[in-house]
């Protein structure tokens, strides 16, 4: 994306509407070998727990170290080549699990899910199902701190130039359906609430769910900000909420009618001339998998995002995987790509503009570039940032707000650990 210098009206920025006619998603398949992430520091494992060297089948939850909540779920039939440690983003510690493909397996999905899905449970969900594409973390309706009482499903994503969720609601409907009533069954919540935009409302109210309308412009369906809009309507109280997405809820569905974990997620390419392309993929499966099968091979000064363009971040091989969450992956051309700078800001006030919680960021990026995080947190509404990236999109500076955010969160999480371990 590219804007003008210098800008004199307020961006409008828009989601993408998913066409009368959507084409079917391309399928790709993992030519070699998948990769998975869990989200738990890595050890070695432990004694009848998954190593390397172990044959897994399609469908199978692999735990790692006896760990309930560490686990994975293999979207193929293979053997585990690896397990390793990974740091992601701003130093999160994660366990990659490498499994080879094995062409010639013959064998049967497992199956083990199934008994379970005969009566469903929350700690059952908890389990087995938050590696779902979408995924949803079924734990927040189990809080002990926080009683949720109403449900919001949301039927379009995060950033622009996304619509795998438009497209859930339009072509999974009834999924979505029974996705909603196996939460209701699972959690005792029985007010659902289906937030999606104006042209689908009609199709949504098959769901068997209350149904809003969600506007168009960008950042409106950040579940922050759907969930303030909500509430200013009197409809439920934010902090008694959880929110789901439609694709995660879909994919609930479908675990139930068939008995077995979805592992195929459903993302949105965008190539470098800015056109969509749907794409249907087993998660774990390596980005150049993906670019190869829609001839979109980046070159040397080329960039791939994974993520949307507005809050999307970089990846540095083509081997990372598509992940339960990944619903864009934008290929940008040299040509278009948009340096960050490191001019100090004018104070031109555009950032302070568009931000849709009026946080003041001309202030707080000083404190941040400073390395005062405590100040920034405590008198600049750090926390109050929503994370959507119109900061820097708009920024005449090109500073990388959004990242300089971003990584003041995690210094402030990072000094709260550091305290609450020396209390």
């Amino acid at each position: 994306m590219k804007r003008s210098f210098w800008g004199f009206v307020r961006p409008r920025l828009s989601y993408e509407v998913i066409p009368e006619t959507q084409p079917e998603p391309i399928t790709v398949l993992p030519k070699k070998e998948v990769v998975l992430f869990a989200s738990t520091p890595f050890r070695e494992p432990k004694e009848g727990s998954v190593k390397p060297g172990d044959k897994v089948s399609s469908g199978e939850k692999i735990s790692l170290n006896g760990d309930p909540d560490a686990y994975v779920v293999s979207p193929v039939a293979g053997c585990v080549r690896e397990m390793s440690g990974f740091e992601g983003t701003m130093g999160r510690k994660m366990t990659a699990v490498t499994i080879e493909i094995d062409q010639d397996d013959e064998a049967e999905a497992d199956d083990s899910f199934k008994e379970y899905s005969k009566s469903p449970s929350l700690e059952m969900a908890i389990s087995f199902l938050g590696c779902l594409p979408g995924k949803p973390d079924f734990s927040i309706l189990n809080h002990p701190d926080r009683k949720v009482k109403t449900i919001v499903i949301t039927g379009v994503d995060r950033d622009i130039k996304c619509i795998t969720n438009q497209y859930i609601i339009k072509t999974g409907i009834a999924s979505v359906k029974t996705g909603i009533d196996v939460l209701r069954k699972i959690s005792s919540i029985q007010d659902v609430i289906l937030a999606v935009p104006e042209h689908l409302v009609q199709v949504a109210g098959a769901a068997g769910a209350g149904v809003k309308a969600i506007s168009s412009q960008y950042p409106a369906a950040h579940p922050d900000l759907l969930l303030a809009r909500l509430a200013a309507d009197g409809v439920l109280d934010p902090e008694n909420t959880a929110v789901f997405s439609a694709e995660s809820v879909a994919s609930l569905g479908v675990a139930f009618n068939t008995g077995r974990i979805p592992t195929t997620k459903l993302f949105t390419v965008v190539k470098k001339d800015g056109s969509l392309r749907l794409i249907s993929a087993p998660i774990g499966t390596p980005i150049a998998d993906v670019l190869l099968t829609v001839a979109q091979m980046p070159g040397p000064e080329d960039r791939v995002v994974s993520g949307g363009p507005m809050t999307g971040e970089a990846v540095y091989s083509l081997d990372y995987p598509i992940l339960p969450d990944t619903d864009a992956i934008v290929v940008q051309d040299a040509s278009d790509i948009i340096h960050s700078s490191d001019t100090p800001c004018t104070n031109c006030g555009e950032c302070i503009r568009v931000c849709p919680v009026n946080v003041p960021v001309n202030m707080l990026v000083r404190y941040i570039e400073a390395g005062d995080y405590e100040t920034a947190a405590e008198k600049m509404d750090l926390a109050s940032c929503v994370e959507c990236g119109f900061c820097s999109y708009v920024c005449e500076s090109r500073i990388p707000i959004f990242q300089y955010i971003k990584l003041a969160k995690h210094a402030v999480s990072r000094m709260d650990t550091v305290e609450e371990s020396d209390a």
